[in-house]
Formats: C-alpha cells, structure tokens, sequence
C-alpha cells in the first residue's frame, strides 16, 4: 500500500468514530434517517430504524463490510407470544359459548353443571323432609319461650312499690347577661 492510501485509511479510522458519535449524539431530524450507528469494541453497530434489524459493522481488510446480528430473543419470547395469542384466543372462543349457552337457557333452568355450579352433584336442591322442618319449628319455639320467661324474670325482679322514676326534665339554662 502506497503512502497516500494509508493516510486516507488512518484519517478515516479517526474521523469515522467521531462522525458516527457526532451522529449518535445528535440524531438528525430528516425522515429519510434509515440507519443509526453505535460505536462498539471492533467496529460499528447499524440499526435499521424501519426494520429493527442490528448489523455488525468491521473492517475486513481494506474494506467495512456489515454482518446482520443474531436476534437472540426471536426463539423464547416469540414461541411465548405465539402461545398466549392461542391460548387468549381459545378462551374467547370459551367465553363466547358459555354466554350463548346461558341466552338460550330457559329460565327456572337447573344451573349448569361444572366447577362453578354450587350445590349438591347433579344441580339439584334438596329441600327439607318434613321432618326437618319439625325440628327447626320446636327449636324456634323452645328459644321464643326461652326469651319470654327472661322477660317476665326481670320484670319481676323489681318490687311493685319501687317504680322507676320517670326522667326530670332538666333546668333551664340561665338567661344570657344582659338581657331583659
């Protein structure tokens, strides 16, 4: 290589880097701006503000020469997304089965059967035997007698002759000074 192409390789190597920082630091405000470099260890990193796409840019020789990096994220989130969107999908598709199911239902329907039913299997009340009503009757009633009887003690706790006065009406508040 002759004197005159090494000086111009050496000027670029310098300038290069300051150009690309000068761009970095300063992004223009054109919209045809469709590259951004980043210097890094080695050369240049391109990103392609329409596509998203990185490159590598080195020099190989007595050329720069760019080389697309690989997207490492592509695999793991991508399958993640793709899953999400079919699981999210499924379940839309659930939700809108399960509301046309409950529009056509009749009403006075047994609920429906599933996790969310409540209720004894097969989305049937049981109501109470007759006998069970019986029960909860005597049981009311034995309480009802109960509190009666609790009543009549406290009232006859008290002597006849010792009434409980009725409540005196308080005194009059004083007239404020200087009133007629």
């Amino acid at each position: 290589m002759n004197l005159k192409a090494t000086r111009a390789v050496t000027l670029g190597l310098f300038l290069l880097p300051a150009l690309a920082t000068a761009a970095v630091a300063e992004p223009s405000t054109d919209a045809g701006d469709r590259f951004t470099m980043s210097p890094v260890d080695g050369g240049f990193l391109r990103l392609d503000k329409r596509t998203g796409a990185v490159a590598m840019c080195a020099k190989n020789g007595n050329e720069w020469a760019c080389k697309p990096v690989a997207d490492q994220t592509s695999n793991g989130p991508a399958d993640k997304f793709s899953h999400l969107e079919s699981e999210n999908r499924d379940l839309k598709d659930r939700v809108k089965e399960l509301e046309k199911l409950l529009e056509t239902r009749p009403l006075g329907a047994p609920p429906l059967d599933g996790p969310q039913a409540e209720g004894p299997p097969g989305g049937k009340s049981q109501l109470p035997t007759d006998e069970e009503v019986d029960q909860a009757l005597d049981y009311m009633s034995r309480v009802y007698k109960k509190i009666r009887e609790h009543i009549k003690d406290l009232n006859k706790s008290l002597p006849p002759d010792e009434q409980i006065p009725p409540p005196s009406t308080p005194p009059a508040p004083p007239a404020p000074k200087g009133s007629l």
